[in-house]
């Protein structure tokens, strides 16, 4: 099967694209015609299989440095001449460290707080004259449900984080929507990613109990919220700006 929306000769610029979500994202991209650019902190990961993934341009750098960013955009808008898609999908979520605010180290928060939030605020920050000159295009924000009720369990700076980043989107969607450029965010509720996979193998009946908290009885993969991201920058979603998409399977229906 073909990919579903035709993206052909659109450029897009993906955050987190080093593995999970983020380079699922990249990926289907490129499968769908976009020429991709990729970045994140990590080592890219080996090409796909397909000719797709092999023609992904990926960047290693932290995107909180806002020069890198600059510097990185700029190059898209040299080779391509335009910018039609940013996905923002770079984030952490730090189990072991983050929590309740009144014992969260304040670096642990500002570091999250940093990767999730500011650094998308420089993404688009860049981005949005690239896009703007093109005649128009669509941002897509990786959130959380997280942050449009609670973290299951304190995790203060990741929820806070997740907020600040729907309301950035909301506060994009409403200021540049007369020049054709629309901003949502995608919520996952319980994705199965490489962040989350270690908690999941030392401890199984978390992820059974996860699924069975969910009425589709499963957790999400990275392609549902990639093929949600997909829906988003299409131009099938012409008239769609300013929402939350949630993807979790109607998790949030059975919390409390």
């Amino acid at each position: 099967m073909g990919p579903r929306w035709a993206l052909r000769d659109r450029v897009a610029f993906v955050t987190g694209a080093g593995g999970g979500m983020g380079y699922q994202i990249a990926a289907d991209l490129a499968g769908a015609g976009a020429r991709v650019f990729a970045v994140d902190v990590k080592q890219p990961p080996a090409p796909g299989p397909d000719a797709a993934t092999r023609s992904i341009e990926n960047w290693q750098f932290d995107i909180t440095d806002e020069g890198r960013v600059a510097g990185a955009l700029a190059e898209v808008d040299a080779a391509c001449g335009r910018l039609d898609y940013v996905v923002n999908a770079a984030g952490v979520g730090w189990f072991d460290r983050d929590g309740s605010v009144a014992t969260i180290d304040r670096g642990v928060w500002q570091r999250v707080l940093d990767v999730n939030l500011t650094a998308a605020m420089l993404v688009c920050r860049h981005a949005l004259p690239l896009v703007q000159r093109t005649g128009g295009g669509a941002f897509v924000h990786v959130a959380s449900v997280a942050g449009l009720r609670t973290a299951d369990g304190p995790m203060d700076a990741y929820q806070v984080s997740k907020a600040g980043l729907i309301s950035l989107s909301r506060a994009i969607a409403l200021q540049y929507g007369p020049l054709g450029i629309r901003s949502n965010t995608i919520c996952p509720g319980a994705i199965l990613t490489p962040m989350i996979q270690p908690l999941y193998d030392e401890d199984p009946a978390r992820a059974a109990a996860m699924a069975n908290r969910t009425p589709l009885r499963r957790l999400g993969t990275v392609a549902d919220v990639s093929s949600a991201c997909q829906f988003l920058l299409s131009d099938d979603a012409s008239f769609i700006t300013g929402t939350d998409l949630v993807v979790d399977g109607g998790w949030t229906l059975a919390l409390a």
